[in-house]
This record gives C-alpha cells, sequence and structure tokens, in this order.
C-alpha cells in the first residue's frame, strides 16, 4: 500500500481523475481525503476485480503473468514469460492499460504485482510464491538456505532475508543451476513436479493431510517447502524457472468478426420504422394497461396468461407486447396498485412528449432494464412470466448492453453489417469477465440485445445507426438531432375519410390520440394510424359528457384542412337525435308501504334528504343509497323500518360480534440501506492533490 500511494503521488490531476473516473467504487461517500486512503481502497480485492471486468483478453492475460511473476519483475521477464520481444506493442499497450487502472505500477527496477495473488491464487497454474511459504519457517532455517545460495546471512532481519531469499529463486537462472546439480531421479521429479496444476488443498488434504511429494535434497535448498498444512510446496519461482520452454498464453489480437456492405440510408429508413412500431406499441400496451386492472402472480411478475390478454387486446404481438411492458415498468411509467399493475402519472409526462424524447427516454430505460425480454427462452427457466427481475442479471445485461453496442460501433465501419453469431465470441474476447458471468446464458443474452436494439432504432440491418454511435460520444445534442430525424415531430391534424376511418401519417400528438381514442376504435397503431367512427365509438364520447356540438367542433379543429365528411356528421347527429331516449337512473334500495301519507312524510323530511328520496309511485319510494344505509337513516329519523330479502322475505338481522385482527399487518419494510453515493472524480482528485 506504501509503493502504490508513493506511485499516486506522482500522478497529474488529469490522471488522477481518469483513475477514480474508471475506478469508481473508490470514490464512495466519504470520499478517501488523502493517497493512503486512496490506495486501502484500490487494493480491496472485490475494487480490484471490478477493475478487471474493464480488461479485454490480452490485458488479462499480462495481468496473470504479472501475478505470477510476483513483485519486482521487469518487462524483459514479462516478454519472455509471454512469448514476445520486450518491445511489443500489444504488451506496451496492456501494461499500459494495466497501470492506468492502478492494477500494477512501477516499482523498484519493474513493476509491483504481488498483490494481484489475491486475484489470482495460482497463476497459470502455479503454487504459491516463496514468499508465502519461507514466511512460516524460522531465522535458523532461512539462514541455512541462505549459505546454499551463498548469500550474507549476517545484518538481515526475518522480512529481509525473505525478501533477498525470494529475489535470488526469481532469477531462473539461479534455479537452473542448482536444479543441475541434483541427482537424476530428483531432477525428474522436480520437472514433472513443475509441470503439475496446482490447486487449493481439498478438505480430505486439510484434514488428514497429503502425501505430497518426499525430495529432502530439494527441500534442502528451498526448490520445495512444506507449507502450513504440512504438505511440501514448489514455489511458484521454482516452477516457472524448471518450465522449459513454456509460453504463457496471450491473444493480443480479436476474433474477427464478419462484415458485408449494407446501404447507409437503407438502415436509416429501416431504423426509424422500427422506433416508430415500438412507440406505437408502447402506446398500445398502456391503452390496455390503463383500461382496467392488470393482475400480477402472488409469487411475483405477470403471468404469460395475461400477457397474451394484453397482446390481444392492444393488437400487438406477444413479443412486443412482452418488450412493452418491461420497458414501461423499467422507466417508472408503471406501478402496482392493489389490484395490479397500472400506469403511473409518469406515463402521462411520458406521452405527452415528442416522439424524439421518448424514444430517448425509452432507450435510456433500456440500457439498464433488469430484463432481456427478447432473448430465446432459457429452457431451465420455470416460467416465462414478465417482470420477473433479479439484481444480478441487472447488472450483467447493463454490462452486456453497453459493451455490444460500443464493440458493434468500434468494429463496423459505416456501411458494413455483421450478424450476432459470431458477435459472442468477440465480446468474451472484448470483457471476459462478463461473459464468465454470463456463462452459458452468453449466447442467449447477445441474441435478446441484438433483437431489441433493432425494435429501439439503435441497430439496423445488422449495423450501429447514427442514433446508436452519437449516444456512445455522450453527444446529447447530436442524439436529439439523430432521434428527431428518425421520429418528426408529432402530429396534430387528421386526414377524415368519407369510409368514417381517420388517418394520422406519422406520430399523433397526445391531445389528438386522446380525442381519436375517445372517438373512434383504433384499427392500426403502427406505419399510418388508423381509427374508424361508428355509433357504438360515438355513443361513448356521449357517454362520456360530449355533447353532439362539442364533438362536431373539437373533429373539425384537428382535421386538415378543416374538411368533416358528411358522414361522419350524419352519424353523431343520428347519434346524438337517439341518445337519452331511454334514461337509468341508479338507486340503491326501493320503500314500499300501504300509507301514502307516511310516504310523503318521509319524502319531505329534512334529515333523509342524504338518501335524495325519489317518488316512483304512490306507494314506491326509491333511495339512492344502499339497504343498509337506508333502514340506518330511517331508524335514526324516528321509524321503525323492516327490512326485506330480494324475495319478499322478512331480512333478519343478528349482530355480529368483532374480533381483533389475529395476524396484524407487517410493517412496511422499505429500503433501509439505500444505496451509498459516489463522489465527483474530477472533485475527489483536487482533494488528493491539495492533501498530498
Amino acid at each position: 500500500m506504501q509503493s502504490l500511494a508513493a506511485h499516486l503521488r506522482t500522478l497529474t490531476q488529469e490522471q488522477l481523475t481518469s483513475l477514480l473516473a474508471n475506478r469508481r467504487d473508490a470514490t464512495v461517500e466519504p470520499a478517501p481525503k488523502t493517497v493512503d486512503q486512496l490506495a486501502g481502497r484500490l487494493l480491496q480485492p472485490s475494487s480490484m476485480a471490478a477493475a478487471c471486468a474493464l480488461l479485454t483478453l490480452p490485458q488479462l492475460q499480462v495481468g496473470e503473468a504479472a501475478a505470477a511473476l510476483g513483485g519486482g519483475w521487469t518487462t524483459a521477464r514479462l516478454a519472455t514469460l509471454l512469448g514476445v520481444p520486450e518491445g511489443d506493442a500489444n504488451l506496451a499497450a496492456a501494461l499500459r492499460r494495466l497501470t492506468e487502472l492502478a492494477l500494477i505500477w512501477p516499482y523498484a527496477d519493474g513493476f509491483a504485482a504481488a498483490h494481484l495473488s489475491q486475484l489470482w491464487p495460482h497463476p497459470l497454474d502455479l503454487g504459491p510464491g516463496a514468499a508465502e511459504l519461507l514466511v512460516a519457517r524460522n531465522m535458523n532455517e532461512l539462514r541455512r538456505l541462505a549459505k546454499v545460495y551463498a548469500m550474507p546471512v549476517t545484518g538481515y532481519g526475518k522480512d529481509e532475508l525473505i525478501v533477498a531469499l525470494v529475489g535470488w529463486l526469481a532469477r531462473p537462472e539461479n534455479v537452473r543451476r542448482l536444479v543441475a546439480q541434483a541427482p537424476a531421479d530428483v531432477h525428474a521429479q522436480l520437472a514433472a513436479l513443475a509441470l503439475r496444476p496446482a490447486g487449493p488443498l481439498n478438505v480430505r488434504g486439510i484434514m488428514f493431510g497429503s502425501a505430497g511429494v518426499a525430495l529432502p535434497w530439494a527441500a534442502e535448498r528451498g526448490l520445495v517447502v512444506r507449507s502450513a498444512w504440512g504438505v511440501e510446496e514448489m514455489p511458484r519461482e521454482v516452477a516457472l524457472a524448471l518450465r522449459k520452454g513454456y509460453v504463457a498464453a496471450f491473444d493480443p489480437q480479436p476474433p474477427t468478426v464478419p462484415t458485408a456492405p449494407v446501404e447507409a440510408k437503407d438502415a436509416e429508413r429501416e431504423a426509424a420504422a422500427a422506433a416508430s412500431q415500438t412507440l406505437a406499441a408502447i402506446t398500445a400496451v398502456a391503452g390496455t394497461i390503463s383500461g382496467g386492472p392488470v393482475p400480477l402472480l402472488k409469487t411475483g411478475g405477470l403471468g404469460v396468461r395475461e400477457l397474451r390478454r394484453i397482446a390481444k387486446s392492444s393488437g400487438q404481438k406477444e413479443d412486443c407486447s412482452r418488450l412493452s411492458i418491461e420497458l414501461l415498468a423499467a422507466g417508472g411509467l408503471t406501478e402496482v396498485s392493489d389490484t395490479g399493475l397500472a400506469l403511473s402519472r409518469a406515463y402521462d409526462e411520458f406521452a405527452a412528449a415528442e416522439p424524439a424524447d421518448q424514444l430517448l427516454d425509452i432507450v435510456d430505460t433500456w440500457l439498464t432494464m433488469p430484463a432481456c425480454p427478447l432473448a430465446p427462452a432459457d429452457s431451465t427457466a420455470v416460467s416465462a412470466r414478465v417482470l420477473y427481475w433479479d439484481e444480478g442479471e441487472e447488472i450483467l445485461l447493463t454490462g452486456l448492453r453497453a459493451l455490444t453496442l460500443r464493440t458493434l460501433a468500434d468494429v463496423l465501419p459505416e456501411g458494413h453489417a455483421t450478424d450476432p453469431g459470431a458477435l459472442a465470441d468477440r465480446l468474451a474476447w472484448q470483457s471476459p469477465v462478463l461473459a464468465d458471468q454470463a456463462d452459458e446464458d452468453l449466447h442467449r443474452y447477445v441474441t435478446g440485445i441484438w433483437r431489441e436494439a433493432h425494435r429501439l432504432g439503435l441497430l439496423a440491418h445488422g449495423t450501429a445507426t447514427r442514433l446508436c454511435r452519437s449516444l456512445l460520444t455522450g453527444d446529447a445534442d447530436a442524439s436529439r438531432r439523430h432521434a428527431q430525424a428518425m421520429l418528426p415531430r408529432s402530429r396534430d391534424t387528421v386526414l377524415l375519410q368519407n369510409d368514417l376511418t381517420a388517418v394520422v401519417t406519422g406520430t399523433p400528438s397526445a391531445n389528438l390520440l386522446a380525442l381519436l381514442d375517445s372517438t373512434a376504435m383504433p384499427e392500426s397503431r403502427s406505419g399510418a394510424w388508423t381509427w374508424r367512427f361508428s355509433p357504438a365509438s360515438i355513443r361513448s364520447a356521449l357517454d362520456a359528457g360530449s355533447t353532439p356540438a362539442d364533438l362536431l367542433a373539437r373533429i373539425t379543429e384537428v382535421a386538415e384542412g378543416g374538411r368533416m365528411p358528411q358522414t361522419l356528421t350524419y352519424l353523431i347527429n343520428d347519434v346524438a337525435r337517439r341518445y337519452g331516449r331511454v334514461q337509468v337512473r341508479p338507486a340503491g334500495c326501493c320503500l314500499c308501504s300501504d300509507d301514502e301519507t307516511l310516504l310523503t312524510e318521509i319524502l319531505n323530511t329534512r334529515s333523509l334528504q342524504a338518501l335524495h328520496l325519489v317518488r316512483l309511485a304512490p306507494t314506491v319510494l326509491a333511495s339512492a343509497k344502499s339497504q343498509a344505509e337506508t333502514l340506518a337513516a330511517l331508524r335514526d329519523a324516528g321509524h321503525a323500518p323492516a327490512g326485506l330479502r330480494l324475495d319478499g322475505s322478512p331480512a333478519i338481522e343478528i349482530p355480529q360480534r368483532r374480533r381483533a385482527d389475529s395476524s396484524p399487518a407487517e410493517p412496511d419494510s422499505g429500503d433501509m440501506f439505500p444505496l451509498p453515493r459516489l463522489n465527483d472524480p474530477a472533485d475527489v482528485a483536487r482533494t488528493l492533490l491539495g492533501n498530498r
């Protein structure tokens, strides 16, 4: 930690800011105030593991090789282990990236890397390092070993002596010269032991010990060392020296991604059509959700049967409905109520926004959406329900989506396309950690991300669109321009035709959509949006409180050129003429009595006005309240009414005894541990520079 702190003090503000921007977990509140505190955070195993997710395959391979060499190795020694020239450009690039992330740093005449053993306990299938094994030896044993190596034994403390011994073993020529003196059988055993893959001891080995190797000659010379578990193990430095001709894996060249030419104009046109259809599907699904309760499963999520009902009602395919529901929920546009899934207040703001802004919001939601609804079905999944989220899957998918888009934008020049078949292998090279986390689901997730990105207009015909590329560069203005080019401003006018259809070429505005949905039946919500007026749809508008004159005025106002077809005018007037000829009035119950004078008294009693009594006949009054409320009110007014059942028999009222609830409701268990706040990297860097 001291050597890392010393290295951090040499960095400029720009370098520190870049480091903290990559290692964001190191900026968690409270932010580090000194470089010593920062060094401690950067050396946490969880922080180093998170940084490894940012590394490509060759960078990880260099990191593992560095862990195998331990501290103090030189670039020449590392290059030899990897089988490349010392000045290899790919090796230099990998070292530069590892240094930028503070996973290694310059130390003495080489690099510090001993801390990487926390990430790679057995790098390159090697055993523990000599320092780890020698620390359990006493000073007499260490001095005896130093004499074998012809090293001075006085003036050293234990730690200093171990460092010197490890430095001697780390030089391959020293080990090989020493092993050359071994008897032939010992030499052969050491060569075989150097090639044996090392691994952690199993439970049986810890409990009962292990046979290990019996090589007294090698043990006297430190070529094998008895570990804390009583097992003689070969130090990592010795094994590396004895692996003749061994070269560690190093794959600097990524797998090729086959490409094919594609017309950029065709791709942009396809992206615009796909994005428009997706927004239309979201609108249609939201309309279905707002039309009635959407029950959720008791075990969580939305059932397949309910999904199919929504798809049928909204006129969308099942996969479109699945994607729409996931996007609505992930974006906070729905919420869970007592009756199930319902639209939230945020949806009204979303619906009123321009199509381009809606698309950008949806894309932003998709990038961190905790589900991959268009991925091929998982054969091991218990159910295909919707809205069944998993936190681990959310983190994984967030990384995979960003990685997929960025990789495609990097490897595909404009005018070139590919297919998802070879993409998984390239992603596994680009981020082995993410690929390893996805495991067997990698190809499935990549296929789902590929399909979803095409639906959102980020990909089209297998290539990255201009919208996708601008989002990756972080240019918000360019992203909005491209989104507006794909989805022009919403339309405020509608083409009314003589066959009672209404057509909007483009995306209707929120007000126009609300008007047409309330007065006509939707027929198509993709490409050209169409509705059809009918007697039932006009009657529904009148039921909602509109008047015939109001309907004619509002529809004429949005008609293109103010042209109102005569057929539609006739339809509205005809339905209005017949509307209300039969009136249905609500009634909670009836009061019947042969005493007309008594009913007249009750009708005119001021304390009973809340019942809203209406005389239906000389001997019948109608009450707007329920039977129980009406009986209670009459009794409070001094009357003695009798209740009847539907068949006219007396209603027997037996008082019920009230009991306390035996299972009180559990208190709301909200999230008592909110996510920690991350500080701005530039602010933290300035603080560190001021305190160093």
